[in-house]
């Protein structure tokens, strides 16, 4: 999708395929027993949430103040997904985690503009992107993730730690 919109350049950093991931919330600095307590709580709510099916259609860029991604929106059973993201706080608030169900977007980045990118290059991609219909599949599970460091310049990986399955169709 995003080679075929010109993106295979110096002006765009793209996500690898495998770190590719729609982000639900950040739960901040866990520690092994709270993590366990989460993925714990999690399953059992998620047992309930639909599995939507969807597809990428549509993109957006740079969308508020500190946002240097490319996205790319899901279309389809988008309300399927709100349930997740809406479902995630309150089912966390009785283990003392309070996150923000606002802030939840079903878009996923793939890709971030670099010191190169200019508004023509950005304003084409966008176009392009806006244009694209993918092919329908299922969300199925929710992962799960850890950021590890890697060193101390402050660059992290991000390792999955439990795919939890969804509950209905």
């Amino acid at each position: 999708m995003l080679r075929a919109a010109g993106a295979d350049s110096r002006e765009l950093d793209l996500v690898r395929v495998a770190d590719l991931r729609i982000p639900i919330t950040g739960f901040g600095n866990v520690s092994q027993r709270d993590a366990v307590q989460l993925v714990h709580t999690l399953t059992r709510a998620a047992a309930a949430w639909p599995r939507p099916e969807l597809r990428f259609a549509g993109s957006a860029a740079l969308e508020w103040p500190g946002d240097e991604c490319v996205w790319a929106r899901l279309d389809g059973d988008v309300d399927g997904v709100l349930t997740i993201g809406r479902g995630v706080p309150p089912a966390v608030k009785r283990l003392g985690f309070l996150v923000d169900r606002r802030a939840f977007r079903p878009w996923m980045a793939v890709g971030s503009i670099t010191d190169h990118t200019t508004a023509p290059f950005l304003e084409h991609l966008v176009g392009e992107l806006d244009e694209f219909k993918g092919t329908m599949w299922t969300l199925s599970t929710i992962a799960i993730m850890r950021k590890v460091p890697l060193d101390d310049s402050g660059a992290v990986e991000e390792v999955v730690l439990d795919h939890i399955p969804l509950g209905s169709d």
